[in-house]
């Protein structure tokens, strides 16, 4: 394989990765609120008092905030072994997927992070504290990718979250998104 081609599914495992942690917080920010069965009190509300206070999640230990990403690379990689298809790039997205909600975490307690996620930073590979700090502004429905600073302005400027939002909230709901009211497409 030409170095090209390897570097290209590195850079493809960091894509969706981060793509697919945008996806979990968009969808726990639109679709589900604290009553709802099991995700309601595990995931979402620790999520909304991170809304409500930026920093109340770098409270928590390790533990708390990545046991459950943790055990999802862990099985993505049995998965990937058990069907032969185990890779560095695979490796790389369990590894980085595993620790996304403590990448997030780094970038509302940048001082507690350590020289490589501080070298990342530097090096602009990782999403910067000022770039993830963009979600916590005005109405919070931006920004969702919480890994690199690559995916998010594409998803911004194509407008990816409102125009899901344009199809899955007419046949689900959105409890947890009032700003969609602001749109002249929503009828709640």
């Amino acid at each position: 394989m030409n170095v090209a081609i390897a570097v290209s599914w590195w850079v493809l495992a960091l894509v969706v990765v981060d793509f697919v942690s945008g996806l979990v917080h968009w969808a726990e920010d639109t679709f589900f609120d604290v009553s709802t069965p099991i995700v309601g009190p595990w995931i979402v509300a620790p999520n909304v008092l991170h809304h409500r206070d930026a920093a109340a999640f770098v409270k928590r230990g390790w533990f708390a905030s990545n046991w459950d990403l943790t055990l999802a690379g862990v099985l993505i990689v049995l998965v990937a072994w058990a069907c032969h298809a185990l890779s560095g790039p695979v490796v790389l997205l369990a590894v980085v997927g595993a620790h996304a909600n403590q990448i997030h975490k780094w970038c509302h307690a940048p001082a507690s992070a350590p020289m490589l996620v501080k070298l990342l930073w530097k090096s602009g590979l990782l999403q910067r504290p000022a770039h993830h700090g963009g979600h916590h502004s005005g109405e919070k429905n931006t920004r969702y990718c919480v890994v690199t600073p690559f995916v998010n302005p594409v998803l911004d400027r194509l407008g990816f979250w409102r125009g899901l939002e344009r199809v899955l909230v007419p046949l689900f709901g959105a409890p947890r998104r009032e700003d969609l009211v602001k749109y002249r497409w929503y009828r709640p």
